[in-house]
């Protein structure tokens, strides 16, 4: 079974986000041996400068580099990423399963986003919109991607 761990900056502090997120992981781990780190994000202040900004991703950065499975397979979660659709995700999963990856790790960063040095230990850059959303929902849209990225390597009635 295909390791895939999320590594997030944050907790879900919504009830139905975590809610949400814990039924898609349920659903997830019947194709993959499924586990979320989650990190805690830099403290910044409201209205933080470039400078302040820059050392809190540092940090973090830090924090997720030292949570990565030496020999993992890494995707960096960020606005420049390539899109992919579900079937393209799915199939880039199976991949990774197919090549001998011990382990898939999807990064999410914090609300600043990540440190370049982060993306660049990725394999793939991945966008999953030009939109904005909250962290909070994402997890949930990358959980729900994960399950979907089963049923249709499964060839489950999920995915239509």
């Amino acid at each position: 079974m295909q390791k895939i761990r999320i590594i997030a900056m944050g907790k879900l502090t919504e009830a139905a986000f975590r809610d949400a997120a814990a039924e898609y992981a349920r659903r997830a781990g019947r194709f993959f041996d499924l586990s979320v780190d989650e990190l805690r994000p830099e403290q910044t202040p409201q209205n933080p400068s470039p400078g302040e900004i820059a050392k809190a991703l540092d940090r973090e950065a830090d924090r997720i580099l030292a949570a990565l499975p030496p020999r993992a397979v890494v995707c960096a979660l960020c606005v420049e990423g390539k899109p992919m659709s579900s079937e393209a995700f799915a199939a880039w999963i199976d991949r990774q399963a197919s090549g001998g990856a011990g382990e898939v790790v999807f990064l999410v960063g914090s609300s600043h986003g990540m440190a370049e040095r982060v993306k660049q230990r990725a394999a793939v850059r991945l966008s999953v919109s030009e939109m904005t959303f909250p962290h909070e929902l994402f997890r949930v849209m990358l959980l729900e991607q994960i399950y979907r990225a089963g049923e249709i390597l499964a060839g489950g009635k999920y995915h239509k």
